[in-house]
Parts: structure tokens; C-alpha cells; sequence
């Protein structure tokens, strides 16, 4: 069964699903979003080798394919990767179901 992740960028206004499925020894991705460099960082990346899911930022093709189209504050390419290691078993489903959301908040009064 497929694994999607939605991604709900208050900053930028854009909304963003993501799917990752099992092919093999391919993870096919599948990206929707309203923002036109998603869309265009979607047609660069179709799948990714199992293997290449765990390569560090600079060497993850995730993040390589990233690089030339979106910003560095864009957590797509995060979610991307939170899509592939659920959808090849390195994270729980039922974990995540029960944690419902992950997030970066701003703290207003940090120290």
C-alpha cells in the first residue's frame, strides 16, 4: 500500500502531497503541489533506488535533484524523504498515525 505525506507550508501559501511506493528495489514518488517549483522538482524526481534513500544530504539524490529548483527553506524535500523510509518500512505506520503531525514552530521568546 502506498504511503503519502501532505505537506502544508503556512509560509508560502502551498499545499503539497506526496506518495512513495514500493516498485522492487524503486521507490516511485508521485508529487502534487499548488507551487509551480514543486511541480517542476516533480518531473526530476520519479523514484529513487532503495539504497539511495539512506545517502547523507549532499550525496541523497532526494536533495541532489532538489538543489537547482527549490529553496533551501522548501520542506518538501523532507517530507520526500519521510515518504520513502515510512513507505520501505524504516518508520511505523502505526507510529506515525499515532503522532498525527510533525512541525517547526516558531518560538517568539526564545532566550
Amino acid at each position: 500500500m502506498p504511503t503519502s505525506f501532505d505537506v502544508d507550508s503556512g509560509r508560502c501559501g502551498r499545499e503539497t502531497r506526496i506518495t512513495a511506493e514500493m516498485d522492487g528495489k524503486k521507490i516511485r514518488i508521485t508529487i502534487k503541489s499548488t507551487c509551480p517549483d514543486v511541480q517542476k522538482y516533480a518531473e526530476a524526481l520519479k523514484e529513487v533506488d532503495y539504497r539511495d534513500i539512506f545517502k547523507r544530504v549532499l550525496e541523497n539524490p532526494i536533495y541532489v535533484k532538489a538543489s537547482p529548483i527549490l529553496g533551501p527553506e522548501c520542506l518538501v524535500p523532507c517530507a520526500v524523504v519521510s515518504a520513502t523510509w515510512t513507505e520501505a518500512g524504516m518508520v511505523s505506520k502505526s507510529l506515525l498515525s499515532k503522532i498525527g503531525r510533525q512541525c517547526i514552530r516558531f518560538v517568539a521568546d526564545s532566550p
